[in-house]
């Protein structure tokens, strides 16, 4: 019998998280901005963590595709503590704008992306910043509504036969009932966490540039990330990465 090794990018998470954590709470924490907008930034945190928090316990009980939705709602607040701790000149007026709700999250995005992103370097392979936080925020963009798609997160995919004739069909085994614990889809949305302290951590060391301790651990969980099966390098379309089917060749489910 074969024993699943824990993947690299797991186990460096697991140690960087609480790291990146405990130092963008102190900084959410001090932040000095008119009263209005002060505290945006640290609920924006807290709104993470509290849903990590959820999601996780969902994806432990099988709930893959309520633990999906629950991740998407981190993208934009992200974006939220990232204007806390940028040091921006025009980051107050910018969360100022965003309170009035004369910002979407699109162009909250796109404001980064001018103002902030150049100084960021690349992203997770060699592609820009912005490039990379495009695809990132568009791979789960699909699962803010119930679909078909996000539907398909409730099903536990056992194995998928290819069609070995061009008149043959394929056909698959799958299992339908409530809580299909699937162990590839609670893979693929750890690993999707994995990816918002990757973010995180990116984002406290651009603000933070002499923090050498964490950089050392953040570029090690980045190579870590970019090996894995599910994310095979900066050409791959990271929309069909969060497809809720994956198989091998062989038609097997994919585990790392």
């Amino acid at each position: 019998m074969m024993t699943r090794q824990t993947p690299e990018w797991f186990t460096l998470t697991e140690e960087a998280a609480p790291q990146i954590t405990e130092r963008i709470a102190a900084a959410m924490a001090a932040i000095h901005m008119v009263p209005q907008v002060k505290s945006a930034p640290m609920l924006a945190h807290w709104f993470i963590l509290d849903t990590l928090l959820l999601a996780n316990q969902a994806n432990r009980d099988g709930m893959h595709a309520n633990a999906l939705a629950l991740t998407r709602q981190c993208i934009e607040a992200i974006s939220i503590i990232e204007l806390g701790l940028c040091g921006h000149p025009d980051a107050e007026a910018i969360l100022l704008r965003w309170d009035a709700d004369e910002l979407t999250a699109g162009k909250l995005r796109a404001w980064l992306q001018a103002n902030v992103w150049p100084s960021y370097g690349s992203g997770l392979w060699s592609e820009p910043w912005y490039t990379f936080m495009r695809e990132f925020a568009g791979a789960v963009q699909p699962y803010a509504h119930y679909g078909r798609g996000l539907a398909q997160w409730q099903l536990r995919l056992h194995r998928f036969y290819g069609a070995n004739t061009p008149d043959a069909a394929s056909h698959a085994i799958i299992e339908m009932r409530p809580r299909a614990y699937d162990a590839q889809k609670a893979t693929r949305i750890t690993l999707f966490h994995a990816l918002l302290s990757y973010v995180l951590g990116r984002i406290w060391l651009a603000a933070n540039p002499t923090d050498a301790g964490l950089a050392a651990l953040i570029t090690q969980l980045g190579a870590a990330l970019g090996k894995s099966r599910y994310l095979d390098g900066h050409q791959t379309d990271w929309g069909q990465q969060f497809w809720a089917m994956v198989w091998e060749r062989s038609g097997e489910t994919i585990l790392e």
